[in-house]
């Protein structure tokens, strides 16, 4: 018995081909036309917020965060991916239940005990932050080829989690953790499926989430103990 399990491998597990996997990109796109200006919104939104940095600021940056997850995890997992792979769906109600979570963080944390950060510090955050949410979309084009593949931020689920992990950073690491658990679970499920599936560029998104995630965890963000 135990021989006959270790002849199986991931491929196996999988009842569907890269082609199928890619599809959901360009499928996704057409379908909420053109509703993807209200994502590039959130993110020149966030990038804009993380800038000015105050209390509110940053209360407004979570919600935002927030309302990705849930976007991301009802739309794109449950809805297209879940039909053709199971454990999506639970990823995607446990992205839905993160972003109820993180609404509530947002609207109740005391944000007005933080200090705010020097102005280079956060255009710097800031300007980073949208560099990096908006190049990751054109890595799915380039696996696929095709345009319509964009890979964007509260839409999949990839982008959204690594485009959310900087963020928490907001909050202090006694919390922080709570909130980066869901990414570092998700992209490690996302490297293993991408890596079997052969798509090993799209594999380089959860990849870095894998590592930023990690850091996360054990950066302070207090400006006094972290002046770079």
């Amino acid at each position: 018995m135990v021989t006959n399990w270790l002849s199986y491998s991931l491929s196996d597990f999988l009842m569907f081909g890269p082609e199928v996997f890619l599809r959901l990109f360009v499928r996704i796109n057409q379908d909420i036309w053109p509703w993807q200006s209200v994502a590039v919104a959130m993110v020149i939104a966030i990038g804009a917020l993380l800038v000015r940095g105050d209390a509110m600021a940053r209360r407004g940056v979570l919600l935002l965060v927030a309302a990705a997850w849930l976007w991301s995890g009802a739309g794109f997992l449950v809805h297209y991916y879940g039909p053709i792979n199971l454990p999506a769906i639970w990823f995607g109600w446990a992205f839905v239940l993160q972003g109820a979570l993180l609404t509530v963080a947002a609207l109740l944390w005391p944000w007005n005990a933080a200090k705010t950060r020097p102005a280079c510090s956060r255009w710097s955050t800031g300007v980073g932050w949208i560099m990096l949410v908006g190049v990751s979309p054109l890595v799915a084009v380039a696996q696929t080829g095709n345009s319509l593949a964009l890979s964007m931020f509260a839409i999949t689920p990839d982008v959204t989690a690594l485009g959310a992990v900087p963020c928490m950073l907001l909050f202090p690491r006694r919390v922080r953790w709570l909130f980066l658990s869901l990414p570092l679970i998700w992209s490690l499920f996302s490297v293993a499926t991408l890596w079997t599936l052969g798509t090993w560029v799209l594999a380089v998104i959860p990849g870095a989430t894998l590592v930023l995630a990690a850091l996360a965890c054990f950066i302070n963000p207090r400006w006094a103990q972290n002046p770079d």
